[in-house]
């Protein structure tokens, strides 16, 4: 599958796992606020460094290419975000040797979507047609309701670092209807298979389908606990580096 991977550090290795549309390149604040473990950013198929997501490609099949990394990166620790926390649920359902501590920020859960977000795809992917990506594209996407990105508002930095990444993003998953392959396997029936210590941590002003999917993991899950974050949004492992690094790190330790 040829997925692309950034580095950084020397400890530990941690698997961090990118939201849609994002890449790798974001961590780079939160992995330096966490010495002594190597940080392991993996671009998801379509994303970043990565190729195309190939035909046929499902949730199941992505955890497959995931393990692989892990094992061969000796990587027993995730920390994921938005659409990346399905990728790494999946991971933990299907490889629970694998996964050890897990981090998951404003978790998704595989064939469920947020108020309006199915909406905001279809869209786009009409938009891709009709002008391509770019511009235009990033500023739908980007643009509230829903308030995927409401949150980065209050942080113009990195809001622009956010918009110059899904700037360059193609989105020619959605317009081959090989991102509702990925995104649509159902997961909520298999969560209780999840051996993990997982963290879930969530910004207090995220959308309502949010806070119900952490319910539902921490009901779900045997060992799992929330954290909340105040003044913060969908994005918060990036909108709030400094205080969820301290949280992040606990639970890596």
């Amino acid at each position: 599958m040829g997925l692309g991977i950034r580095s950084s550090g020397s400890g530990p290795a941690v698997l961090w796992i990118h939201g849609y549309t994002l890449d790798s390149s974001l961590w780079a604040d939160l992995w330096q606020r966490l010495p002594g473990y190597r940080h392991i950013g993996v671009d998801l198929p379509g994303h970043g460094s990565s190729g195309p997501v190939p035909a046929g490609l499902t949730m199941p099949a992505l955890a497959r290419e995931l393990a692989r990394l892990a094992r061969a990166e000796d990587a027993r620790r995730v920390v994921a975000l938005s659409f990346g926390t399905i990728a790494a649920l999946q991971l933990a359902i299907d490889a629970p040797e694998v996964v050890q501590r897990l981090v998951v920020g404003a978790p998704g859960i595989g064939g469920q979507y947020a108020d309006g977000v199915a909406e905001r795809y279809q869209q786009l992917a009409l938009l891709r047609r009709i002008a391509g990506p770019g511009q235009l594209m990033t500023d739908l996407w980007m643009s509230s309701p829903p308030d995927l990105f409401h949150g980065t508002e209050r942080h113009p930095v990195l809001r622009q670092r956010v918009r110059e990444v899904v700037m360059r993003h193609d989105w020619a998953e959605l317009a081959n209807g090989r991102f509702r392959v990925l995104a649509g396997h159902a997961q909520a029936h298999s969560l209780s298979r999840i051996t993990a210590d997982t963290l879930v941590i969530l910004g207090d002003e995220d959308m309502p389908a949010y806070h119900e999917n952490t319910r539902t993991l921490c009901r779900a899950v045997p060992s799992c606990r929330p954290h909340l974050v105040s003044a913060a949004g969908h994005l918060v492992l990036l909108e709030r580096p400094a205080e969820v690094a301290a949280v992040i790190a606990r639970q890596l330790a």
